[in-house]
């Protein structure tokens, strides 16, 4: 079998051996050397497949990237494409490490930038997870000794990974396994580190969203497992820690990190999940990598490492239920915290409104919609939870959801400037044109030196044949537009952007 990578085939699958897609023409050997067998994965970045090497005799697997974004913006495809010529440098780099997939080439075809990398073999801990149930103390230790000095690795190299978590955590196929899929794997024999664990994902798919390339601080990684700093944008190397934590608790008792983690009390109550116990000094590290607070945390791998050797062996001993140690909970019925959590201090908001922008943040909004609802039923006069649930609905095109959602914020708090905005917007979208100018004249009455406002004001008031009122509320614009090129230029493109999407 053969796969298509032009985008634009309708009939990509090809029978094995040819050179030329059936349907559209296009060749089948990237760069004369590559073939696809069939997409993997597809994103905002581009698509993914698994091809095979022609060149060599065993013709191993790989596994082929191809940028090809989906954005509004030619700002945010270009910068797309710088990072993910960045990332083909970065994974050169990296790749070095035995357990870090190798790039095997990086090149342009056709008008779209490839990059190809060594596919592992093997499963991820996420697909264990799944088949064999929860690990014990013992393999969850492996684990650590066996990740922390790729981590040392990649941290030396100034990158921090931000997305560590089962599903990105593959154990090499042993011999024997890759042996049965394919028998000449045993020409190339280095490359077969039987049950050795790879650390994968370091491409630029979690760069290029057009939602995180519009923002500074960008948010990188998979809900439940960032740390709080990570969250805010403000990635180290100890957030690597802190994700890899996360994982670890989750392998010992195959429960998602959502479940441990108490949102209210800004405490993890992993002990209340386990399946077998732990001893009492790995549960002491393991609490340390979930430090919320930077300060206490581990601040490199050498660290975590370090309290690993002293540890005594795996013995049957459990752990006693203490004192909650900031950050962390133990059997101990839920007490009141001394000190709320770093994300409830940072966030000033309820469990559900905490959940809801996590979820948000990370574009699952229908989760974040559910979560905003909760705490609407909690307190029905939650203006920012109306407001946050009708943000979302406009970003999904509900237009008469987000309209409702900003009329009921502006009845709980008129003095809101920017649900007065946003609902004009919709307004406009929906064709009520005067309607929209009333309530960009809201905004401004709050806001009065807002251009943004002023220039979706114009075009409302020109939209009801108003050429002269709409020329005038421009000026006014202009008046009051940044002084440099790139940001009036910017706020220029911004209101387009407004009135086209959706």
């Amino acid at each position: 079998m053969s796969y298509c990578l032009n985008p634009e085939c309708q009939k990509p699958q090809n029978p094995a051996g040819y050179n030329f897609c059936h349907n559209c023409g296009a060749k089948l050997l990237l760069g004369d050397r590559y073939r696809a067998l069939k997409s993997i994965g597809q994103g905002g970045f581009g698509r993914t497949f698994l091809a095979i090497d022609e060149y060599k005799p065993s013709k191993p697997r790989c596994v082929i990237k191809q940028f090809f974004p989906q954005f509004q913006t030619p700002q945010n495809a270009q910068k797309a494409a710088q990072l993910f010529q960045k990332e083909a440098v970065r994974l050169d780099d990296l790749g070095t490490h035995p357990q870090i997939p190798a790039l095997l080439a990086h090149f342009d075809a056709d008008n779209y930038q490839y990059l190809v990398q060594e596919f592992i073999e093997g499963q991820t801990l996420a697909q264990e997870l799944e088949t064999e149930g929860a690990l014990s103390e013992f393999k969850v230790r492996e684990v650590l000794f066996d990740l922390l000095p790729v981590l040392q690795f990649v941290h030396e190299k100034k990158v921090i990974h931000r997305d560590i978590k089962p599903e990105n955590i593959i154990r090499r196929a042993t011999i024997t396994e890759l042996l049965e899929t394919n028998p000449e794997a045993k020409e190339e024999p280095n490359q077969f580190q039987s049950g050795q664990l790879v650390l994968v994902d370091f491409g630029a798919a979690k760069f290029a969203t057009a939602t995180a390339l519009g923002r500074t601080g960008t948010v990188i990684g998979t809900a439940g497992y960032v740390a709080p700093e990570q969250f805010l944008g403000q990635a180290v190397p100890a957030s690597d820690l802190y994700c890899l934590g996360v994982t670890c608790v989750q392998l010992l008792t195959a429960t998602e990190p959502f479940s441990l983690f108490d949102v209210k009390e800004g405490v993890w109550h992993w002990r209340d999940y386990l399946l077998s116990p732990v001893t009492l000094e790995f549960a002491k590290v393991l609490d340390r990598l979930l430090e919320a607070n930077l300060n206490q945390r581990y601040h490199s791998a050498t660290e975590v490492l370090t309290d690993l050797d002293w540890l005594p062996p795996v013995t049957h001993r459990t752990t006693p239920k203490p004192n909650p140690s900031p950050g962390v909970r133990g059997n101990s019925p839920p007490q009141p915290p001394n000190n709320p959590s770093i994300v409830s201090r940072l966030m000033g908001a309820t469990p559900q409104m905490i959940k809801g922008t996590i979820l948000e943040n990370f574009g699952k909004f229908e989760a974040a919609i559910a979560s905003y609802d909760q705490a609407i039923a909690l307190k029905p006069n939650n203006a920012d939870a109306w407001y946050k649930k009708a943000r979302i609905h406009a970003e999904m095109g509900n237009h008469d959801e987000a309209l409702s959602g900003y009329e009921k914020t502006l009845e709980l708090k008129p003095e809101r400037w920017d649900a007065w905005r946003d609902k004009g917007i919709m307004l406009y979208k929906l064709r009520r044109y005067p309607d929209a100018v009333s309530s960009y004249l809201k905004a401004l009455q709050f806001q009065p030196n807002q251009p943004l406002i002023w220039l979706l004001m114009s075009m409302a008031i020109k939209q009801t044949g108003n050429n002269k009122e709409a020329q005038t509320t421009l000026e006014q614009a202009r008046q009051i537009m940044p002084e440099r090129d790139n940001e009036r230029a910017s706020l220029l493109w911004q209101a387009w952007e407004i009135l086209i999407k959706n």
